[in-house]
């Protein structure tokens, strides 16, 4: 738990993330100056948080823009169905690398499977010729358990 919260503080106080939400959180804040009652956000703002939700994480942008987090999510979701692998738009955030068959052959060098979060942290596997998916599965696990 303090590592999420260590994550969470790290990136509220990364400069690049105070620039990049600061002229958005200008003009949230002047819409909520001049808007009525109840008014929903418009469309043009929420389109303009996604691409740092995705990039920064859904819960710091809408934290420090004082938004609805479901609302966020659910418009960083539905902008991922208008967007096309390999139409070039940023990097993805998770990429699936089916592995079928691991190779037998005794000259097969060692498989290296390599982990990053947004943040930086790595993890490695090292793995000889052989080895099993059983592998892969722990590593994901082991990943999964910092979150």
């Amino acid at each position: 738990m303090r590592q999420i919260m260590a994550a969470k503080i790290r990136i509220k106080s990364d400069p690049t993330f105070t620039a990049a939400i600061a002229p958005l959180e200008s003009a949230l804040a002047g819409w909520r100056q001049q808007r009525k009652h109840l008014e929903p956000i418009p469309q043009a703002l929420w389109q303009r948080m996604v691409p740092l939700a995705r990039r920064y994480g859904v819960s710091p942008v809408a934290q420090a823009l004082r938004v609805n987090y479901n609302g966020l999510k659910r418009h960083v979701q539905a902008s991922q169905g208008l967007h096309h692998h390999g139409s070039g738009t940023g990097t993805p955030s998770f990429v699936e690398v089916p592995v079928r068959v691991w190779p037998a052959s005794e000259k097969a060098h060692e498989w290296v499977i390599e982990l990053e979060d947004r943040a930086g942290s790595k993890l490695t596997l090292r793995m000889p010729p052989g080895e099993s998916v059983a592998a892969l599965t722990l590593a994901q696990g082991l990943w999964r358990a910092r979150a």
